[in-house]
This record gives structure tokens, C-alpha cells and sequence, in this order.
């Protein structure tokens, strides 16, 4: 019997047939020297993505399993996430949803690389381009001065490990509490990467290499600025606890996120103006035009 997958990749899809095989593909089409796996859980979609899975499974029964679920879990895809963690074998878990996808055909060998060279890191991730109906492309942040490894207090204030960009250590998903299965937060997978770096670094690699769609559909544009930015602010609250020693940049961002809701308040065109345009003075991890492709 051959040996296990090193990685398991986890794609969560729910009514994105128009997206899907893009997705997959790019995940199967990854160049390693390593065997991986491609783990998709569909939340009962009626849109015909569930009959693109099966045909893709037709191509490649060895790589890829598919957890189609029968009847919707009704928890935003929550437990449709988790069963595809639960069913991974490899030693690393990357994540990915089924509008969105990989640009690079080495992301997967350089995140292992470096989480291989790094045992200090508990997760590695990187920039994304953000991909705007209008064709509109916006890089996401990286951290000053080049920095290739962070903690958990640099993701309070911004979200440097976007889950389509994220590569865990699957021994470091137990640091989960029982609650997180059952969480109604928006900002769940930032929670998840919040958590999961409380057992070691964030490892990052600065070269972006996937792209996150922003469309009608997509869960930022469905619950806007300002619902994300609350659920955020709750969620902080909720880990506090899990951080003990770590009042000032508890505060921090606590004020930071602040900043964010009244500017959003006062004028959400100024608010996504201001990340267009670079406005790391209130922690906005600014997003920067992106080369048209």
C-alpha cells in the first residue's frame, strides 16, 4: 500500500457550478513532490455543481473525494467545512472555496517547503489578488519590512492569512475548542486561523498566489462592511481569553477595528476609498492595484 497524502486540500462549495471546475482544476493541476489529495464538500447544491463534481471525480478517482451532502446543514457551511477537515489524512490541510482559485501550480510545494523548514510555524500563508466583478484587482496586504513569520496578535488587526491563501499543520487543528463547530460568526475562518496560531508562528511567503472573487455571491459582498466588521469585533472579544499577557495589542486592535466601524459609518465609499488607496495608518492592511493579468 502506497504511502498517505502529505496534504489534503479542503474545497467548500455551495451553488457555484459556474466556478467549480476552475477551482478543482487548479487544485489538481499542482506540481509537488509529494502526493496530495482534493477533499470537496458540497452543501447540497441545486445548481448543477454537484453533477461538475462527479464528472471531474470521473477524471481523477485518486485524488479526488467528494463529501456531497444530501440536504443543506443550514450553519453557512460550517459543517461542510469541518467534515472535509475531519475526513483529511495528510500531515498539512489547505483550504479553498469553490468560487475562488489557485494562480500558481507550486503554491502547495512552497508552503510545505516552508512549514517543512520552519517547525515553528503552525500555519503559512500569503497576498491574494481580490477579484472584482468589473475586473478590478486588488492585492491584499503583506507585512512590513519583508517579514516571513508573525504571531496571532498580527491578525487581530489585519487578516494576513486569508483562507483561500492558508496552509495548516493538521496536528495544530486540535487546538479548536468544541465551540468552533458551532460558531455563527461571519469571520469564522479568520477566527480559525486566529486559534490555530496560538500553537506557533505564521509562516508567510510574499508572492501572491490565488485569487478570491468578490461577486454578488461571495460572503463579503453579501454581508457587507460594516456586518463583517461587528462580527469581527465580537469575535475578538470571544478569543481574548485564549491570550492571556496580551492587553496591549488586545487594545489595539480593539481601537483599530473601532476606527474601521466609524469610518464605515460615516461613509462606506470613504471606507473602501481609503483601503483602495493604501490606509495602513488605521491598520486597514490596504489592499494595492494588482497588475491586470
Amino acid at each position: 500500500m502506497g504511502a498517505g497524502p502529505k496534504v489534503s486540500v479542503s474545497i467548500v462549495t455551495y451553488q457555484q457550478a459556474g466556478f467549480v471546475r476552475q477551482t478543482v482544476e487548479a487544485a489538481l493541476s499542482q506540481r509537488t513532490d509529494f502526493p496530495f489529495e482534493v477533499i470537496v464538500g458540497d452543501d447540497a447544491s441545486t445548481d448543477g455543481t454537484q453533477a461538475v463534481l462527479r464528472e471531474m471525480r470521473e477524471a481523477a478517482p485518486d485524488r479526488l473525494r467528494l463529501l456531497l451532502a444530501e440536504t443543506n446543514h443550514g450553519d453557512s457551511g460550517l459543517s461542510n467545512f469541518m467534515a472535509t477537515v475531519d475526513a483529511s489524512r495528510g500531515e498539512y490541510v489547505a483550504f479553498c472555496d469553490g468560487d475562488d482559485h489557485w494562480t500558481s501550480p507550486l503554491k502547495l510545494q512552497r508552503q510545505v517547503d516552508f512549514l517543512d523548514a520552519n517547525p515553528d510555524c503552525a500555519l503559512c500563508c500569503h497576498p491574494v489578488e481580490h477579484l472584482f466583478d468589473d475586473g478590478r484587482r486588488l492585492l491584499s496586504p503583506r507585512p512590513k519590512g519583508g517579514r516571513t513569520k508573525l504571531t496571532a496578535q498580527d491578525l487581530w488587526s489585519v487578516n494576513y492569512a486569508e483562507k483561500i491563501a492558508t496552509v495548516v499543520r493538521r496536528s495544530a487543528l486540535g487546538a479548536l475548542p468544541d465551540w468552533y463547530r458551532r460558531t455563527d460568526a461571519i469571520s469564522a475562518d479568520w477566527v480559525l486561523a486566529v486559534l490555530v496560531a496560538r500553537t506557533g508562528k505564521v509562516g508567510f511567503v510574499h508572492d501572491a498566489m490565488a485569487v478570491h472573487r468578490l461577486h454578488a455571491g461571495s460572503l463579503t459582498v453579501r454581508h457587507g462592511a460594516e456586518r463583517m466588521l461587528r462580527d469581527k469585533a465580537r469575535s475578538l472579544r470571544i478569543l481574548r481569553p485564549y491570550f492571556p499577557g496580551s492587553g496591549l495589542a488586545f487594545a489595539r486592535a480593539r481601537l483599530v477595528l473601532a476606527l474601521k466601524l466609524a469610518l464605515v459609518r460615516m461613509s462606506p465609499d470613504g471606507y473602501q476609498a481609503l483601503k483602495r488607496a493604501g490606509g495602513r495608518g488605521l491598520g486597514l492592511g490596504a489592499p494595492r492595484a494588482a497588475r491586470s493579468r
